[in-house]
Protein backbone atom coordinates (compact mmCIF):
# COMPACT_ATOMS: atom_id res chain seq x y z
CA UNK A 1 0.00 0.00 0.00
CA UNK A 2 1.90 2.95 -1.37
CA UNK A 3 0.34 5.81 0.56
CA UNK A 4 -0.67 4.16 3.82
CA UNK A 5 1.36 6.61 5.92
CA UNK A 6 -0.47 9.48 4.27
CA UNK A 7 -3.80 7.86 5.07
CA UNK A 8 -2.75 7.17 8.68
CA UNK A 9 -1.83 10.84 9.10
CA UNK A 10 -5.34 11.88 8.07
CA UNK A 11 -7.49 9.26 9.82
CA UNK A 12 -5.34 8.46 12.87
CA UNK A 13 -3.57 5.32 13.97
CA UNK A 14 -6.60 3.45 15.37
CA UNK A 15 -8.70 3.99 12.23
CA UNK A 16 -5.75 2.97 10.09
CA UNK A 17 -5.36 -0.27 12.04
CA UNK A 18 -9.04 -1.01 11.50
CA UNK A 19 -8.51 -0.45 7.79
CA UNK A 20 -5.66 -2.97 7.87
CA UNK A 21 -7.96 -5.54 9.48
CA UNK A 22 -10.61 -4.89 6.83
CA UNK A 23 -8.02 -5.32 4.11
CA UNK A 24 -6.91 -8.64 5.61
CA UNK A 25 -10.52 -9.85 5.55
CA UNK A 26 -10.96 -8.76 1.93
CA UNK A 27 -7.84 -10.68 0.95
CA UNK A 28 -9.08 -13.78 2.73
CA UNK A 29 -12.47 -13.67 1.00
CA UNK A 30 -11.53 -12.48 -2.47
CA UNK A 31 -8.64 -14.83 -3.19
CA UNK A 32 -8.95 -18.40 -4.49
CA UNK A 33 -8.94 -20.98 -1.71
CA UNK A 34 -5.48 -22.35 -2.57
CA UNK A 35 -3.70 -18.97 -2.30
CA UNK A 36 -1.64 -18.45 0.85
CA UNK A 37 -1.74 -14.95 2.39
CA UNK A 38 0.91 -13.48 4.69
CA UNK A 39 0.77 -10.12 6.44
CA UNK A 40 4.31 -8.70 6.50
CA UNK A 41 5.76 -5.75 8.45
CA UNK A 42 5.59 -2.20 7.08
CA UNK A 43 2.09 -2.54 5.58
CA UNK A 44 2.91 -5.17 2.99
CA UNK A 45 1.04 -8.38 2.21
CA UNK A 46 2.51 -11.37 0.38
CA UNK A 47 0.46 -13.83 -1.66
CA UNK A 48 1.79 -17.23 -2.70
CA UNK A 49 -0.06 -18.42 -5.79
CA UNK A 50 -0.08 -22.07 -6.80
CA UNK A 51 0.61 -23.20 -10.32
CA UNK A 52 -3.09 -23.18 -11.12
CA UNK A 53 -3.91 -19.74 -9.71
CA UNK A 54 -0.67 -18.15 -10.92
CA UNK A 55 -1.90 -18.46 -14.51
CA UNK A 56 -4.43 -15.77 -13.63
CA UNK A 57 -2.10 -13.77 -11.37
CA UNK A 58 -2.58 -10.43 -13.13
CA UNK A 59 -6.38 -10.78 -13.17
CA UNK A 60 -6.41 -11.78 -9.48
CA UNK A 61 -4.26 -8.84 -8.39
CA UNK A 62 -6.18 -6.31 -10.49
CA UNK A 63 -9.46 -7.53 -8.99
CA UNK A 64 -7.93 -7.30 -5.52
CA UNK A 65 -6.80 -3.71 -6.05
CA UNK A 66 -10.31 -2.71 -7.15
CA UNK A 67 -11.91 -4.34 -4.09
CA UNK A 68 -9.36 -2.81 -1.71
CA UNK A 69 -9.93 0.66 -3.11
CA UNK A 70 -13.68 0.12 -2.78
CA UNK A 71 -13.48 -0.79 0.91
CA UNK A 72 -11.05 2.04 1.58
CA UNK A 73 -13.43 4.58 0.08
CA UNK A 74 -15.82 4.01 3.00
CA UNK A 75 -13.06 4.56 5.60
CA UNK A 76 -10.80 7.33 4.40
CA UNK A 77 -11.61 10.98 3.53
CA UNK A 78 -12.89 11.66 -0.01
CA UNK A 79 -9.78 13.66 -0.94
CA UNK A 80 -7.63 10.55 -0.47
CA UNK A 81 -7.41 7.33 -2.45
CA UNK A 82 -5.75 4.09 -1.36
CA UNK A 83 -2.96 3.37 -3.82
CA UNK A 84 -1.85 -0.25 -4.11
CA UNK A 85 1.09 -1.63 -6.02
CA UNK A 86 1.59 -5.33 -6.78
CA UNK A 87 4.89 -6.86 -7.83
CA UNK A 88 4.80 -10.35 -9.36
CA UNK A 89 7.70 -12.80 -9.33
CA UNK A 90 8.05 -16.44 -10.37
CA UNK A 91 9.42 -19.14 -8.09
CA UNK A 92 12.13 -20.99 -10.00
CA UNK A 93 15.23 -23.07 -9.35
CA UNK A 94 17.23 -19.94 -8.46
CA UNK A 95 14.71 -18.83 -5.81
CA UNK A 96 16.54 -20.04 -2.74
CA UNK A 97 14.65 -18.08 -0.07
CA UNK A 98 11.59 -15.96 0.59
CA UNK A 99 13.88 -12.90 0.72
CA UNK A 100 14.92 -13.52 -2.89
CA UNK A 101 11.31 -13.89 -3.99
CA UNK A 102 10.24 -10.67 -2.23
CA UNK A 103 13.26 -8.84 -3.66
CA UNK A 104 12.23 -9.90 -7.17
CA UNK A 105 8.64 -8.88 -6.61
CA UNK A 106 9.67 -5.42 -5.38
CA UNK A 107 12.13 -5.04 -8.25
CA UNK A 108 9.52 -6.00 -10.82
CA UNK A 109 7.13 -3.48 -9.28
CA UNK A 110 9.79 -0.78 -9.61
CA UNK A 111 10.29 -1.73 -13.27
CA UNK A 112 6.57 -1.32 -13.79
CA UNK A 113 6.68 2.22 -12.42
CA UNK A 114 9.74 3.08 -14.46
CA UNK A 115 8.86 1.37 -17.75
CA UNK A 116 5.05 1.23 -17.33
CA UNK A 117 5.11 -2.01 -19.32
CA UNK A 118 5.13 -5.53 -17.88
CA UNK A 119 5.08 -7.21 -21.30
CA UNK A 120 8.26 -5.55 -22.59
CA UNK A 121 11.09 -5.99 -20.10
CA UNK A 122 14.12 -3.74 -20.04
CA UNK A 123 15.75 -4.48 -23.44
CA UNK A 124 19.20 -3.71 -22.07
CA UNK A 125 18.95 -6.61 -19.62
CA UNK A 126 17.47 -9.15 -22.03
CA UNK A 127 20.80 -9.49 -23.84
CA UNK A 128 22.78 -10.09 -20.63
CA UNK A 129 23.73 -13.65 -19.61
CA UNK A 130 22.26 -13.83 -16.11
CA UNK A 131 24.39 -16.80 -15.05
CA UNK A 132 27.59 -14.90 -15.88
CA UNK A 133 26.38 -11.85 -13.95
CA UNK A 134 25.47 -13.90 -10.88
CA UNK A 135 28.80 -15.71 -11.05
CA UNK A 136 30.55 -12.34 -11.13
CA UNK A 137 28.59 -11.16 -8.08
CA UNK A 138 29.32 -14.34 -6.13
CA UNK A 139 33.01 -14.15 -7.09
CA UNK A 140 33.26 -10.54 -5.95
CA UNK A 141 31.71 -11.37 -2.58
CA UNK A 142 33.71 -14.56 -2.07
CA UNK A 143 37.07 -13.16 -3.16
CA UNK A 144 36.61 -9.59 -1.93
CA UNK A 145 37.36 -8.46 -5.48
CA UNK A 146 34.81 -5.84 -6.51
CA UNK A 147 36.36 -2.63 -7.82
CA UNK A 148 35.75 0.82 -6.37
CA UNK A 149 35.88 4.06 -8.32
CA UNK A 150 35.19 7.67 -7.37
CA UNK A 151 33.59 10.58 -9.25
CA UNK A 152 33.96 14.16 -7.98
CA UNK A 153 30.92 16.23 -7.08
CA UNK A 154 31.83 19.86 -7.66
CA UNK A 155 30.24 22.71 -5.74
CA UNK A 156 29.09 25.80 -7.66
CA UNK A 157 29.35 27.76 -4.41
CA UNK A 158 32.24 28.12 -2.00
CA UNK A 159 32.61 24.81 -0.18
CA UNK A 160 35.43 23.66 2.05
CA UNK A 161 34.65 19.98 1.52
CA UNK A 162 35.81 17.68 -1.27
CA UNK A 163 32.89 15.53 -2.40
CA UNK A 164 32.99 12.21 -4.28
CA UNK A 165 30.40 9.58 -5.13
CA UNK A 166 31.57 6.00 -4.67
CA UNK A 167 30.92 3.50 -7.47
CA UNK A 168 31.22 -0.30 -7.37
CA UNK A 169 31.97 -2.48 -10.40
CA UNK A 170 32.32 -6.22 -11.05
CA UNK A 171 35.65 -7.97 -10.43
CA UNK A 172 38.38 -7.50 -13.06
CA UNK A 173 37.81 -11.01 -14.44
CA UNK A 174 34.17 -10.03 -15.08
CA UNK A 175 34.90 -6.47 -16.25
CA UNK A 176 32.63 -6.88 -19.29
CA UNK A 177 29.56 -6.89 -17.02
CA UNK A 178 27.97 -3.41 -17.04
CA UNK A 179 27.58 -1.98 -13.54
CA UNK A 180 23.87 -1.31 -14.05
CA UNK A 181 23.27 -4.94 -15.03
CA UNK A 182 25.26 -6.19 -12.06
CA UNK A 183 23.12 -4.24 -9.60
CA UNK A 184 19.87 -5.18 -11.37
CA UNK A 185 20.63 -8.86 -10.92
CA UNK A 186 22.08 -8.33 -7.45
CA UNK A 187 18.84 -6.74 -6.24
CA UNK A 188 16.75 -9.38 -8.02
CA UNK A 189 18.57 -12.12 -6.11
CA UNK A 190 18.92 -10.33 -2.73
CA UNK A 191 22.66 -9.75 -3.20
CA UNK A 192 22.28 -5.97 -3.06
CA UNK A 193 22.72 -5.74 0.70
CA UNK A 194 25.93 -7.87 0.81
CA UNK A 195 27.43 -5.67 -1.92
CA UNK A 196 26.36 -2.51 -0.05
CA UNK A 197 28.05 -3.82 3.08
CA UNK A 198 31.23 -4.58 1.11
CA UNK A 199 31.33 -1.02 -0.25
CA UNK A 200 30.69 0.50 3.18
CA UNK A 201 33.49 -1.53 4.76
CA UNK A 202 35.91 -0.45 2.02
CA UNK A 203 34.96 3.21 2.43
CA UNK A 204 35.29 3.06 6.20
CA UNK A 205 38.73 1.49 5.88
CA UNK A 206 39.85 4.30 3.56
CA UNK A 207 39.73 6.69 6.49
CA UNK A 208 42.14 4.55 8.47
CA UNK A 209 44.94 5.73 6.22
CA UNK A 210 45.00 9.44 6.93
CA UNK A 211 42.35 10.66 4.51
CA UNK A 212 41.69 14.40 4.33
CA UNK A 213 39.57 15.82 7.13
CA UNK A 214 37.36 17.66 4.62
CA UNK A 215 36.59 14.60 2.47
CA UNK A 216 32.94 13.52 2.12
CA UNK A 217 31.87 10.37 0.23
CA UNK A 218 28.39 9.47 -1.04
CA UNK A 219 27.54 5.75 -0.87
CA UNK A 220 24.60 4.30 -2.79
CA UNK A 221 22.34 1.79 -1.05
CA UNK A 222 20.23 -0.79 -2.88
CA UNK A 223 16.58 -1.51 -2.27
CA UNK A 224 17.60 -4.74 -0.51
CA UNK A 225 19.32 -2.73 2.24
CA UNK A 226 16.48 -0.24 2.46
CA UNK A 227 13.96 -2.94 3.44
CA UNK A 228 16.33 -5.17 5.45
CA UNK A 229 15.80 -5.71 9.18
CA UNK A 230 19.46 -6.68 9.60
CA UNK A 231 21.16 -3.75 7.86
CA UNK A 232 21.10 -1.19 10.69
CA UNK A 233 22.27 -3.50 13.49
CA UNK A 234 25.21 -4.39 11.24
CA UNK A 235 25.87 -0.73 10.39
CA UNK A 236 25.72 0.30 14.04
CA UNK A 237 28.37 -2.30 14.88
CA UNK A 238 30.58 -1.03 12.04
CA UNK A 239 30.25 2.57 13.22
CA UNK A 240 31.55 1.59 16.65
CA UNK A 241 34.78 0.53 14.92
CA UNK A 242 34.98 3.86 13.06
CA UNK A 243 33.38 6.43 15.43
CA UNK A 244 34.59 9.50 13.51
CA UNK A 245 33.27 8.39 10.12
CA UNK A 246 29.72 9.83 10.37
CA UNK A 247 30.52 13.32 9.10
CA UNK A 248 32.43 11.91 6.14
CA UNK A 249 29.69 9.77 4.54
CA UNK A 250 26.31 10.35 2.94
CA UNK A 251 23.99 7.43 2.18
CA UNK A 252 22.02 7.71 -1.04
CA UNK A 253 18.85 5.88 -2.12
CA UNK A 254 16.96 6.09 -5.39
CA UNK A 255 13.63 7.88 -5.62
CA UNK A 256 12.25 4.81 -7.38
CA UNK A 257 13.20 2.61 -4.42
CA UNK A 258 11.61 5.12 -2.05
CA UNK A 259 8.39 4.98 -4.06
CA UNK A 260 8.28 1.19 -4.01
CA UNK A 261 9.36 0.90 -0.37
CA UNK A 262 8.04 4.10 1.16
CA UNK A 263 6.27 2.11 3.88
CA UNK A 264 9.79 1.21 5.09
CA UNK A 265 11.07 4.78 4.95
CA UNK A 266 9.92 6.02 8.38
CA UNK A 267 11.94 3.30 10.10
CA UNK A 268 14.85 3.75 7.68
CA UNK A 269 15.07 7.52 8.21
CA UNK A 270 14.67 7.20 11.97
CA UNK A 271 17.56 4.74 12.09
CA UNK A 272 19.75 7.08 10.00
CA UNK A 273 18.88 9.97 12.31
CA UNK A 274 19.66 7.90 15.41
CA UNK A 275 23.07 7.11 13.93
CA UNK A 276 23.58 10.78 12.95
CA UNK A 277 23.93 9.93 9.25
CA UNK A 278 22.99 12.04 6.23
CA UNK A 279 20.55 10.94 3.49
CA UNK A 280 20.55 11.87 -0.21
CA UNK A 281 17.91 10.94 -2.82
CA UNK A 282 19.12 10.12 -6.33
CA UNK A 283 17.11 10.18 -9.58
CA UNK A 284 14.87 12.85 -8.07
CA UNK A 285 12.08 13.61 -10.54
CA UNK A 286 12.06 10.26 -12.36
CA UNK A 287 8.51 9.50 -11.10
CA UNK A 288 5.26 11.45 -11.14
CA UNK A 289 4.88 14.09 -8.39
CA UNK A 290 8.09 13.41 -6.44
CA UNK A 291 7.36 16.23 -3.98
CA UNK A 292 4.50 14.17 -2.63
CA UNK A 293 6.96 11.72 -1.09
CA UNK A 294 9.36 14.23 0.44
CA UNK A 295 7.43 14.54 3.75
CA UNK A 296 7.92 10.78 4.28
CA UNK A 297 11.70 11.06 4.41
CA UNK A 298 14.36 13.06 6.24
CA UNK A 299 16.70 13.85 3.37
CA UNK A 300 19.43 16.46 3.24
CA UNK A 301 20.35 16.37 -0.46
CA UNK A 302 18.91 15.27 -3.80
CA UNK A 303 20.53 14.34 -7.07
CA UNK A 304 18.29 15.32 -9.97
CA UNK A 305 17.17 12.77 -12.52
CA UNK A 306 18.83 13.40 -15.87
CA UNK A 307 15.39 13.98 -17.46
CA UNK A 308 15.19 17.36 -15.66
CA UNK A 309 18.38 18.50 -17.43
CA UNK A 310 17.37 17.53 -20.96
CA UNK A 311 17.44 20.38 -23.52
CA UNK A 312 17.94 23.14 -20.94
CA UNK A 313 20.37 24.75 -23.40
CA UNK A 314 17.65 24.77 -26.08
CA UNK A 315 14.38 25.46 -24.29
CA UNK A 316 13.44 28.35 -22.02
CA UNK A 317 10.54 26.29 -20.67
CA UNK A 318 12.94 23.50 -19.66
CA UNK A 319 15.18 26.02 -17.90
CA UNK A 320 12.16 27.46 -16.10
CA UNK A 321 11.04 24.00 -14.96
CA UNK A 322 14.54 23.26 -13.66
CA UNK A 323 14.76 26.57 -11.77
CA UNK A 324 11.30 26.06 -10.23
CA UNK A 325 12.18 22.50 -9.15
CA UNK A 326 15.44 23.62 -7.56
CA UNK A 327 13.74 26.54 -5.79
CA UNK A 328 11.09 24.21 -4.38
CA UNK A 329 13.76 21.78 -3.18
CA UNK A 330 15.62 24.62 -1.50
CA UNK A 331 12.38 25.55 0.30
CA UNK A 332 12.43 22.02 1.72
CA UNK A 333 15.97 22.64 2.99
CA UNK A 334 17.60 20.33 0.42
CA UNK A 335 20.87 20.90 -1.44
CA UNK A 336 20.68 19.96 -5.11
CA UNK A 337 23.11 18.08 -7.37
CA UNK A 338 22.88 17.96 -11.16
CA UNK A 339 24.45 14.70 -12.34
CA UNK A 340 25.56 13.14 -15.64
CA UNK A 341 26.58 16.55 -17.00
CA UNK A 342 28.72 16.10 -20.10
CA UNK A 343 29.17 19.67 -21.36
CA UNK A 344 30.91 22.49 -19.52
CA UNK A 345 28.67 24.97 -21.36
CA UNK A 346 25.74 23.81 -19.22
CA UNK A 347 27.40 25.07 -16.03
CA UNK A 348 26.25 28.71 -16.32
CA UNK A 349 22.66 27.50 -16.86
CA UNK A 350 22.89 25.27 -13.79
CA UNK A 351 24.42 28.12 -11.82
CA UNK A 352 21.57 30.44 -12.85
CA UNK A 353 19.09 27.77 -11.70
CA UNK A 354 20.82 27.85 -8.28
CA UNK A 355 21.97 24.22 -8.45
CA UNK A 356 24.42 23.57 -5.60
CA UNK A 357 26.59 20.77 -7.04
CA UNK A 358 27.49 19.36 -10.46
CA UNK A 359 28.66 15.84 -11.19
CA UNK A 360 29.63 14.37 -14.54
CA UNK A 361 32.25 13.57 -17.11
CA UNK A 362 32.58 17.27 -17.97
CA UNK A 363 34.78 17.41 -14.87
CA UNK A 364 36.03 13.87 -14.53
CA UNK A 365 34.80 10.35 -15.23
CA UNK A 366 34.91 7.84 -12.34
CA UNK A 367 38.51 6.89 -11.57
CA UNK A 368 40.38 4.61 -9.19
CA UNK A 369 41.83 7.56 -7.28
CA UNK A 370 40.46 10.63 -5.55
CA UNK A 371 42.81 13.08 -7.25
CA UNK A 372 40.50 15.78 -8.63
CA UNK A 373 41.76 19.34 -8.21
CA UNK A 374 38.80 21.02 -6.48
CA UNK A 375 40.46 24.37 -5.82
CA UNK A 376 40.00 25.76 -9.32
CA UNK A 377 37.92 28.60 -10.67
CA UNK A 378 36.23 28.46 -14.07
CA UNK A 379 34.93 31.40 -16.07
CA UNK A 380 32.28 30.62 -18.67
CA UNK A 381 30.06 33.08 -20.52
CA UNK A 382 26.42 32.63 -21.53
CA UNK A 383 25.31 34.02 -24.86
Amino acid sequence: MENFYEIRTWVGKSEANLLLSDIGQVLGKALPANVLVCRCPHYEFALLLTKESSLNAVKITERLKAELQSIASTTIPPQLELKCGVGLANVDDLTQSADVLLARARHNLSQYYYLQDFDNPNPFLVSIDSETVLKGIQTGLREDSFRLSFQPIVSLKDDEREHYEVRCAAPESFAAIPTSAMFEYAVLNAFGEPIDRWVIRQVFRLFQFGRKANLQLTINLSQNSLVSADFFPWLQAELKEYPGIREHVIFQVSELDILISQHHMTFFCQQLADLQLTLSVSHFGCTADPFRYLPLISAHRVKLDVSLLERINESANRRKLLAETVAKLHEHGLRVTAAMVEQMLLLPLLWRANVNFVQGNCFQAPTDYMNFQFNQRFSLSVH
